[in-house]
């Protein structure tokens, strides 16, 4: 009888493994941006303002996309 809720535990676990896994994988296959922005102020007086984006996806997905590729014969534009 132990064995039988045990092996139902196990069983539970798998499947949210499974799911996860389902989520990282279709998050780094189609990628994920997330924005936002810090304000750092004392007294009403902005000091530092930082604009953030963190782009989590495979290296696959950011070459198939080219994202944030450059060409080697392309020119900097400063």
């Amino acid at each position: 009888m132990v064995s039988n809720d045990l092996d139902e535990g196990e069983g539970e676990l798998d499947e949210e493994q499974l799911v996860l896994g389902d989520l990282l994988n279709h998050v780094l296959d189609r990628g994920l941006v997330i924005g936002g922005t810090v304000t750092i102020s004392i007294a009403d007086i902005d000091l530092i303002i930082l604009d953030l984006r963190l782009v989590l996806t495979s290296v696959e997905t950011a070459v198939r996309r080219s994202i944030g590729m450059r060409r080697a014969d392309e020119p900097v534009n400063p």
